[in-house]
C-alpha cells in the first residue's frame, strides 16, 4: 500500500521537477482523466437467478510524457493509474505503462519509430475496419464510442502493433518526381505454452509501402505485407505464411472548383501453413477494384462510384480481421447470462455500442465469426472475400453547415456459391443525415438532430433447402438540445430489426469450411437513452445518461430480455 503511494508521489514530484527545470521544447505533458460509473438493472421477470442490479466504476489517469533529449529524438510514455470504485487506501489500484514509443530522424533523412506503432496501409493489405452500426459519432452513443475506441487503440483505422518502423523519401528531376518508402516489422504475438509441453511460435508481421509521384497528376502505390510464424521459436511442426501484394495507379485532375480522381488497383494473396518444408492448406486469391471520384474544392459535395472483385480465396489477415468476434465464447461483460435457464446472452446492438471488453486488438490468420443481422454484405470490410459488384458514395454539406448528408449503396454477388451452385445477392443502402438546426434558426444555443438508417437485403434462389431471404433494418435517431449555456439535453434511439434466414459458416482450424448451420431470424434490438451533458470545453465534459435496452426474439421458445442502465462519466482530455 505504501509502495503505491510512494510511486504516485514520485511520478507527481518528477513531473513537477521536469516542468520547473526543463525548457518547453524538451519535456511536455498531456493525457486523459476519466471517472466512470454504471448501475445496471435486470428488469424482466423470467430471471430469478441473476442479480436484480449491479454496479461498477473506476477512476483513471493516463499521463502522457513527451521527452526530447535531442532535437531529432522524442520519447513518448503513457502511464496509467486506475482505481476501481469500492477500493480504499490503495487497494484495487493498478499502475501500468500503457504505451511506450521512441522516434526520431537519422541524418535528417530517415525517420524511425520503435515500440508501440499505429500502422495502416491499403484497405486490402492492412486496415482496421470500422465496427458495425457505423453512424455519426454524435448524441449519446458518441460518449460510449469514444471510450470503446480509446480503450482498444482504434485510431484512424490503424492497428496498434509493437515493433520497428522506418520511412524515407527521394526527389528526382526527371522521369519521376518523388518516391517514398515505408517499412516495418512487428510482433503481434510472442511464443507461449499452449499445454502438454507444446510451445506456440512467435508471430511476426512485416511489410512496406512504396509511393511514387510519377507526374503532377499520376501516382503509383504498392503495398506488401506478410503475417508469418517463426518455427524455431516454438516446438510446433506447422507455421503460418500469409503474404499479400497490392499495386495501384491514381490519376488526379484538379480545376479551380473540383478534383477528379480515378483509381485502379489489384493484387493477390497466398496463405498456407509450412510443415516439413512444404505448404499445406494453401489458398491463392486475388482482387481488383476500379473507382472514380469527384470532390468540390469547398468540400460541400463529393461523389464516387466503382466496381470491385474479391476472389473467394483471397486472404489478408491485416485487412480482414474484425473488431468484434461474434463466436459464442466471446462473452459480454454486462449480464452475460440471462433467464432461469442461464442462457448465454448473445452480443446485441447495446453491446456493440457500449462494451469495450468484447472488442479485439489481435490480428487473426483466419476469418472470424460474424452475425449476419448486423453486417452480411461486407462483414470483413471492402476486402471481404467471394464478392463482386458495384458501389457508390455521396457526401453533401450545405453552405451554412445546416445539413450534412451521406449516402452509401452497393450491389454485390458471390463469385461462387457456398454449399450450392446458387449465389447470394446483397443489396446495401445506408444514409446519414445531421441537421444543425441552430444554424437555420440563427441562435447561439445548439440544436442538433441526427437520423441514420441501414437497409441490408440478402437473397439466394434455389430449392427450399437452398433459399435465403434476410432483411435487416437499422435505425438511429439522436438529438442534442442546449437548454442552458453548455448544458445539453440528449435523446436517443437505436433499433435493429432482422427478419429471415441465413446459413452460418463453420470453419476448421485452417479456415476451411466444414459445414453450414441454418439460422432463422425474427429479432429486434432496441436501445433508448435520455441524458444530460455539460461541456466545460470540447474535450472536458460530464455526462449523465439513463438507458433502456433489450432484445425481442419474437419466438415463444426463446426468452426476450430487457435491462436498464444508469451511466455517469466525467472526462478530461489534456
Amino acid at each position: 500500500m505504501h509502495k503505491i503511494y510512494y510511486i504516485i508521489f514520485t511520478v507527481i514530484l518528477t513531473s513537477s521537477q521536469f516542468t520547473s527545470i526543463a525548457q518547453q521544447e524538451k519535456v511536455w505533458f498531456g493525457g486523459l482523466a476519466r471517472s466512470y460509473f454504471v448501475r445496471d438493472a435486470n428488469s424482466f421477470e423470467n430471471d430469478s437467478t441473476s442479480a436484480k442490479n449491479s454496479s461498477l466504476g473506476y477512476n483513471l489517469i493516463d499521463l502522457n510524457t513527451h521527452i526530447n533529449p535531442l532535437k531529432d529524438i522524442e520519447i513518448f510514455a503513457q502511464l496509467r493509474i486506475s482505481n476501481e470504485f469500492g477500493s480504499f487506501f490503495g487497494s484495487g489500484t493498478d499502475i501500468v505503462v500503457r504505451q511506450l514509443t521512441a522516434k526520431g530522424v537519422l541524418a535528417k533523412k530517415i525517420k524511425f519509430s520503435v515500440g508501440d506503432l499505429f500502422l495502416k496501409q491499403n484497405k486490402f493489405t492492412l486496415n482496421n475496419n470500422d465496427e458495425e452500426l457505423p453512424f455519426f459519432n454524435s448524441g449519446f452513443s458518441s460518449t460510449y464510442r469514444d471510450i470503446v475506441h480509446y480503450e482498444n487503440f482504434y485510431l484512424d483505422n490503424r492497428w496498434r502493433l509493437q515493433g520497428l518502423q522506418t520511412d524515407f523519401s527521394y526527389e528526382f528531376d526527371r522521369f519521376i518526381e518523388t518516391i517514398e518508402f515505408d517499412f516495418f516489422i512487428t510482433r503481434p504475438r510472442g511464443s507461449s505454452s499452449i499445454g502438454n509441453g507444446i510451445t506456440q511460435s512467435d508471430m511476426l508481421i512485416s511489410g512496406g509501402t512504396m509511393t511514387s509521384k510519377i507526374s503532377k497528376n499520376l501516382t503509383f502505390e504498392s503495398n506488401y505485407i506478410n503475417l508469418f510464424e517463426v518455427p524455431s521459436s516454438g516446438n510446433t511442426d506447422i507455421s503460418l505464411r500469409n503474404p499479400v501484394l497490392q499495386g495501384g495507379l491514381t490519376y488526379q485532375n484538379e480545376t479551380s472548383k473540383a478534383i477528379f480522381k480515378q483509381n485502379i488497383q489489384s493484387g493477390f494473396s497466398k496463405r498456407g501453413w509450412l510443415q516439413f518444408d512444404s505448404l499445406t492448406n494453401q489458398s491463392i486469391g486475388m482482387f481488383s477494384e476500379l473507382s472514380s471520384s469527384y470532390f468540390k474544392i469547398d468540400s460541400s459535395f463529393s461523389f464516387s462510384i466503382g466496381g470491385r472483385y474479391v476472389d473467394p480465396n483471397f486472404r489478408s489477415s491485416g485487412s480482414q480481421t474484425r473488431r468484434i468476434d461474434m463466436r459464442e465464447d466471446n462473452y459480454n461483460s454486462i449480464y452475460p447470462n440471462y433467464s432461469n435457464e442461464q442462457i448465454s446472452r448473445p452480443i446485441t446492438a447495446f453491446d456493440i455500442v457500449t462494451d469495450a471488453t468484447i472488442y479485439n486488438q489481435d490480428l487473426s490468420p483466419t476469418l472470424m465469426s460474424f452475425n449476419p443481422m448486423y453486417s452480411n454484405s461486407l462483414p470483413y470490410g471492402d476486402a471481404t472475400p467471394n464478392r463482386v459488384g458495384v458501389f457508390t458514395n455521396i457526401d453533401f454539406l450545405t453552405a451554412n453547415n445546416f445539413l450534412e448528408l451521406n449516402f452509401n449503396s452497393s450491389y454485390l454477388q458471390e463469385v461462387i456459391g457456398q454449399g450450392t451452385k446458387e449465389k447470394r445477392n446483397f443489396l446495401f443502402l445506408s444514409g446519414n443525415s445531421k441537421l444543425n438546426l441552430h444554424e437555420a434558426l440563427n441562435t447561439n444555443k445548439k440544436l442538433i438532430l441526427s437520423v441514420s438508417f441501414i437497409n441490408e437485403t440478402t437473397n439466394r434462389s434455389g430449392t427450399t433447402s437452398e433459399q435465403i431471404v434476410l432483411n435487416s433494418k437499422h435505425l438511429d435517431f439522436s438529438t442534442e438540445i442546449e437548454m442552458l449555456e453548455n448544458v445539453f439535453l440528449q435523446l436517443g434511439l437505436k433499433k435493429v430489426n432482422s427478419v429471415g434466414n441465413e446459413f452460418l459458416t463453420e470453419r476448421i482450424e485452417f479456415g476451411e469450411i466444414s459445414t453450414f448451420n441454418k439460422i432463422n431470424y425474427n429479432q429486434i434490438d432496441n436501445l433508448y437513452s435520455l441524458g444530460l451533458k455539460y461541456k466545460f470545453r470540447p474535450n472536458v465534459y460530464m455526462n449523465l445518461q439513463y438507458n433502456w435496452w433489450g432484445t425481442n426474439f419474437n419466438d415463444i421458445n426463446v426468452s426476450d430480455f430487457k435491462y436498464q442502465r444508469l451511466l455517469f462519466i466525467f472526462s478530461v482530455k489534456l
